[in-house]
């Protein structure tokens, strides 16, 4: 939620370090879509997917081309973030976790680890149900948000995924 304001993140912390995940800018933006659509229909009828989706990709793809900004201009130097990749925390939360740990000087104790395991353990990803989206459901063209994310997806290495 931070990457349109990264400066003024950085300015109020500057001694902030960071932990940017990186996912399909698609995949985002259609369960961002699914997500604020589901929220509208609690107060009206009238909310829709396609609706949220437009309205919300262009923010979402303006914040994703500022973190690069951020990176290249020097307002975010690397030594402050770990950029982690949204599949391998999802494939192994532990031996990512260790990894920020490490790129950022910490050590993951046994207990603070015993905890999180816990918490894992006690909340499953479906513990009250799965969010289930598909891009298709957005009426957004996916060759030119996909044109449009390059930039992001080539500066981070984050792979196309399939889409829904």
């Amino acid at each position: 939620a931070h990457i349109w304001c990264l400066g003024a993140l950085l300015a109020e912390y500057p001694d902030a370090l960071l932990v940017q995940t990186h996912r399909d800018p698609l995949r985002i933006v259609a369960s961002v879509a699914s997500l604020i659509a589901t929220l509208r229909r609690i107060g009206s009828a009238e909310a829709s997917i396609p609706e949220a989706a437009a309205e919300w990709a262009d923010y979402l793809l303006d914040g994703l081309d500022r973190s690069v900004d951020a990176r290249e201009d020097g307002t975010l130097p690397a030594g402050r973030v770990v950029a982690l990749h949204f599949a391998a925390f999802m494939a192994d939360p532990f031996a990512t976790i260790r990894q920020v740990y490490d790129r950022l000087g910490f050590e993951l104790g046994p207990e603070a680890e015993a905890r999180m395991r816990a918490f894992w353990a006690a909340n499953p990803i479906d513990k009250h149900g799965r969010h289930r989206y598909r891009f298709a459901d957005t009426g957004l063209d996916a060759g030119e948000l996909r044109e449009r994310a390059r930039r992001y997806q080539t500066y981070f290495d984050v792979p196309s995924e399939a889409l829904p």
